[in-house]
């Protein structure tokens, strides 16, 4: 005799197709990765504001960009802030998370689970039934309001990817400040040394160019990864 709550459960393991979303592209995986950027930035302020000596050092002493460098934190997390408020606020359309499924045809999807009350990774036959059934439901709009909410989803993306955009550029920062890049440090400071060693070794890169420090000098620049050249 079959179980009425597990037939309850396979049934709605098998709709969750029926209620698509796009993976990392819906309003729920916003708000969270709104929140992460925010509350990161607000540890570095803390960071920063417990230790400013720390930060001038880094900066070689300039106050106006360890300033600058304060305030590129504090803008991004208030924006970020700014963002979820007028997420919660402003008028975003019942179809947002619709539309980018409907979207989103061959990438990641997850599907209500009703019985579960939670949303589930889908394999990609269970996707392709999912891109059509959200592309089904977006289709029952009307012109205007289908282009209302595509303008509505497009804004939103928009001011999201830009602000990714910016954590992403100053995240190498971020993470020197936090003693997690250290290496790169060690490196750039090494470059330094043999910098001047090479500079007289070389009377001012003038002569002497087998000198064994600027061979050295030239191979640790050869080999620097991208992320050093941050400082």
């Amino acid at each position: 005799m079959t179980n009425p709550e597990e037939t309850r459960r396979i049934k709605a393991m098998n709709l969750r197709y029926k209620k698509p979303i796009a993976k990392g592209l819906n309003l729920d995986d916003i708000r969270n990765s709104l929140w992460d950027i925010s509350e990161a930035c607000g540890d570095v302020q803390y960071y920063i504001d417990s230790d400013d000596e720390t930060l001038l050092n880094a900066l070689d002493g300039d106050e106006d960009d360890a300033y600058e460098f304060k305030m590129m934190f504090s803008t991004l997390s208030a924006e970020c802030e700014q963002m979820q408020y007028d997420l919660g606020n402003e008028y975003i359309p019942e179809y947002f998370d619709l539309f980018f499924a409907a979207v989103n045809k061959g990438g990641e999807m997850l599907g209500f689970d009703t019985y579960e009350g939670d949303y589930y990774g889908l394999g990609s036959f269970e996707s392709t039934y999912a891109n059509e059934e959200a592309v089904k439901k977006i289709k029952v709009l009307t012109k205007d309001k289908m282009i209302e909410t595509m303008q509505c989803c497009f804004r939103v993306y928009q001011a999201y990817i830009g602000l990714t955009y910016r954590y992403d550029c100053i995240k190498s920062a971020m993470d020197i400040l936090r003693s997690e890049n250290t290496s790169y440090l060690k490196m750039i400071k090494e470059i330094e040394e043999l910098y001047e060693n090479a500079d007289g070794e070389t009377e001012g890169f003038k002569y002497c160019w087998n000198g064994s420090t600027l061979k050295k000098l030239d191979r640790l620049l050869e080999n620097v990864p991208q992320e050093a050249w941050i400082q």
